[in-house]
C-alpha cells in the first residue's frame, strides 16, 4: 500500500529548474520522496506483473541500454532500473525516481535496437521531467481503486491491489504535453548515445497499427497511459530536420542483433500460467477452470485472477490460500481485525462459504468469500462491493464461485505458449508469401505488424519473425 503525500508537503513545495528540461517546475515532492514513492510502486509492479526471467541475457541487454540512456537524462544519480515484466500487452511505463518497465509483449513488436532505445528513452524522459511524480502526487495515487477505492485492511489487500493494477488502473495517464516532452527527451537521449532517431517513426507507426488492430471500443495499453499528442510523426520528422546535426548515416540501428536476441521469446499471453477463452479461465499447470460473469472485465496476474463488473463497483477474484485446509484458511481470515463474518452460504464445491463485511480506508465493503480444495491446495474466491451493494451482486458471486472445477480438456492441458521464431529470408517477400512458407499461429495482419510492414508490403531480406504455438493452435 502506498502512503499518501502528507498535506504539509504541499505547503513546502518549491519551484526549481528541472535539469532535463531546463524549465522551472513546481515540485510537489522532494527528490527523496519521489525515490521512495517509486520504490514502493516498483515492488507492487513486480509483484503484480512478475518479471520475465526466461532470457536473462535479454534482461541484461535492456538494463545496459537503459543505463546508458539514463546517463544523458540530466538526473544520472537517480536509482535507475530497467526491467522486463512478464506481461503480454504492448506497453512500457515509468515510475517516479527511476524504475522503468518494458513489457515482454512490446519486445515482440519492435524490430531494431534503435526502436528499443526510443521506447526506453521516452520512458526515461518521463522520469527525468518528473511527469509520473507530479501525476502521482496530484492524483493521490494511494486512493485509486476500482470504483470503491479498495484497500482492504488487513484482509485481502494484496488481491484488491492486484485487481486495480491488473485492470490497468495502477498507473496514471500522462497529459498530451507530457507525451510531447517525453518524445523530445527520448529523441535527445537516444541521439546522444548514438542511435538513429529516425527509428522513432516506425515505432510510432507500429503503435498506431496496434491501436487499429485493437478495434473500436478498446484502447491499447500503451495509449491508456500514453495519449497520442497528435501529429507525433510530423513532430519527429521536424526534429530530424531541425535538431539533428547532419545525416543519420552511421548511427546505430542494429536490426539483426535485436531480432536474434528476441528469438524464442514468448508472444502473447503464456497459457501455461492461465488463459481466457471467452469468459472461462483455464489454468493448465494448476488443472482448474473457472467461468466469470459475462461482460465483466477480467485479468490474469501472478497473484490472482480478477474481474471487475461493467460499472466497476464490484470485484471477483481467485487466489491460492496455500497448502492448508479450507477450514484453517477461513479461520485465519476471519480472525483478523477489520473483517466480520456473516451467515454461511451454499456455494457449489466449496468447503466453507460465508458473507462478510470489511472496513477499508474508504469505507465498508461487503461480499462473499468461499474456500475450495483442489489438487492439494486451497483456493479462496472473493466477491465484494461497497456497503449496500451486496443484494445486487450476491447471486452473481455465488453462481460464479460454483463454476470452479477440475480442468480435464486435453487440448487445454497441453497448450504451450506462442513464441517468436526468427527465420532468415534471402530476398524480400510479400507477407502472404512469407506466411505460406513460414506459417504463423497469428493472423496475417499480425505477421505484417510484428515485421514492421503493411499487410500488402514486403518483408526485407534478412531476419524476419514467425509466431509458432500458443492457443491459436488448440483443437
Amino acid at each position: 500500500m502506498r502512503k499518501s503525500l502528507p498535506l504539509i508537503a504541499l505547503a513546502l513545495c518549491s519551484c526549481v529548474r528541472n535539469p532535463a528540461t531546463g524549465k522551472m517546475q513546481l515540485n510537489l515532492l522532494s527528490e527523496s520522496q519521489e525515490i521512495e514513492l517509486g520504490k514502493q510502486a516498483k515492488q507492487e509492479a513486480e509483484q503484480t506483473y512478475g518479471l520475465y526471467k526466461e532470457k536473462p541475457e535479454l534482461s541484461q541487454y535492456i538494463e545496459g541500454l537503459g543505463k546508458r540512456l539514463s546517463q544523458e537524462s540530466g538526473r544520472p544519480n537517480l536509482p535507475w532500473s530497467y526491467e522486463i515484466v512478464d506481461d503480454a500487452s504492448v506497453n512500457a511505463f515509468a515510475l517516479p525516481g527511476g524504475p522503468i518497465f518494458i513489457t515482454r509483449g512490446i519486445l515482440g513488436y519492435l524490430n531494431t535496437e534503435a526502436q528499443l532505445a526510443a521506447v526506453l528513452g521516452h520512458e526515461t524522459g518521463h522520469v527525468a521531467a518528473r511527469h509520473s511524480a507530479n501525476q502521482m502526487s496530484k492524483q493521490q495515487v494511494a486512493q485509486i481503486g476500482l470504483g470503491i477505492g479498495s484497500v482492504l485492511s488487513p484482509t485481502v489487500a494484496s488481491a484488491a491491489q492486484v485487481a486495480s493494477a491488473g485492470l490497468q488502473l495502477l498507473f496514471l495517464k500522462y497529459s498530451r504535453e507530457d507525451e510531447t516532452q517525453a518524445d523530445e527527451l527520448g529523441f535527445r537521449f537516444m541521439t546522444k548515445v548514438g542511435y538513429d532517431p529516425s527509428q522513432m517513426i516506425p515505432l510510432f507507426q507500429m503503435l498506431d497499427g496496434v491501436s487499429k488492430q485493437a478495434g473500436a471500443g478498446k484502447t491499447p495499453e500503451w495509449l491508456q497511459t500514453h495519449p497520442d499528442p497528435g501529429n507525433r510523426l510530423q513532430a519527429t520528422q521536424q526534429r530530424l530536420k531541425t535538431e539533428l546535426k547532419g545525416s543519420t548515416e552511421g548511427m546505430k540501428v542494429e536490426r539483426e542483433k535485436y531480432l536474434q536476441l528476441i528469438d524464442g521469446i514468448a508472444f502473447g499471453e503464456d497459457p501455461r500460467q492461465g488463459f481466457f477463452k471467452g469468459d472461462t479461465f483455464y489454468h493448465p499447470e494448476m488443472k482448474f477452470q473457472w467461468r466469470l460473469p459475462s461482460g465483466w472485465k477480467h485479468q490474469n496476474t501472478p497473484q490472482a485472477v480478477a474481474a471487475a463488473s461493467p460499472k466497476e463497483d464490484a470485484i471477483l477474484q481467485l487466489q491460492t490460500a496455500g497448502k492448508i485446509s479450507p477450514d484453517e484458511a477461513a479461520q485465519k481470515l476471519f480472525s483478523q481485525q477489520g473483517i466480520k463474518a456473516g451467515p454461511p452460504l451454499n456455494v457449489k464445491g466449496a468447503k466453507v462459504a460465508r458473507a462478510f463485511q470489511a472496513q477499508t480506508q474508504q469505507g465498508v465493503i461487503e461480499g462473499v468469500i468461499s474456500f475450495t480444495s483442489h489438487q492439494g491446495n486451497t483456493y479462496m474466491m472473493a466477491g465484494y462491493t461497497p456497503q449496500g451493494g451486496l443484494s445486487a451482486y450476491q447471486n452473481t458471486f455465488v453462481d460464479a464461485m460454483g463454476t470452479f472445477s477440475e480442468l480435464t480438456d486435453s487440448s487445454a492441458l497441453s497448450v504451450k505458449p506462442a513464441r517468436v521464431k526468427i527465420v532468415r529470408i534471402d530476398q524480400p517477400m510479400s507477407v502472404s508469401d512469407f506466411n505460406s512458407k513460414y506459417p504463423s499461429s497469428v493472423k496475417l495482419e499480425e505477421v505484417a505488424l510484428i515485421n514492421g510492414v503493411d499487410p500488402g508490403g514486403k518483408i526485407p531480406a534478412g531476419h524476419a519473425k514467425q509466431v509458432v504455438g500458443g492457443t491459436g493452435e488448440m483443437k
